[in-house]
C-alpha cells in the first residue's frame, strides 16, 4: 500500500492505492482535527501539511498514535515531499513511526 500526492494546475490530489492497485482518495480525517479546510498540502510547514501528516498517519496507524505524533511527521517528512509529485509506502510511514518511538524524547509535540 502507499500514499501518492499530485499537484495540478487546478489543486492537489492525494490517494492511497492499495495492494490489489485500487486507488481511492485518501480521507482528511478532519473529525480528528481540522486544520485546513482548503484541503491537504504538502513541502513546507503550514495547515495544510499538518491535515496531511494527520490523515497519513491516521490511515497508517490509527487515530490515537496519528494525534500523538502528526505534527512531528508534518515538520520531519511532509514538509520535506517534492512540490510535484510524491510517494510514501505504508512501510515507510510504519519505520518512521518505530523510529520515532524508539527515541529517547519522544514525547508528542
Amino acid at each position: 500500500m502507499k500514499y501518492v500526492g499530485v499537484r495540478t494546475d487546478t489543486g492537489v490530489t492525494v490517494a492511497r492505492e492499495d495492494d490489489r492497485g485500487g486507488i481511492h482518495p485518501l480521507a482528511a480525517r478532519t473529525d480528528l482535527k481540522n486544520h485546513s479546510p482548503a484541503g491537504f498540502e504538502w513541502g513546507y510547514g503550514g495547515s495544510g501539511p499538518a491535515q496531511l501528516a494527520l490523515a497519513v498517519l491516521a490511515d497508517a496507524l490509527g487515530a490515537e498514535r496519528a494525534l500523538a505524533s502528526y505534527q512531528k511527521f508534518k515538520s520531519r517528512v511532509v514538509a520535506k515531499l517534492a512540490r510535484t509529485t510524491w510517494e510514501l509506502s505504508r512501510d515507510e510511514v510504519v519505520a518512521w513511526y518505530r523510529q520515532l518511538t524508539a527515541e529517547p524524547d519522544s514525547q508528542p509535540e
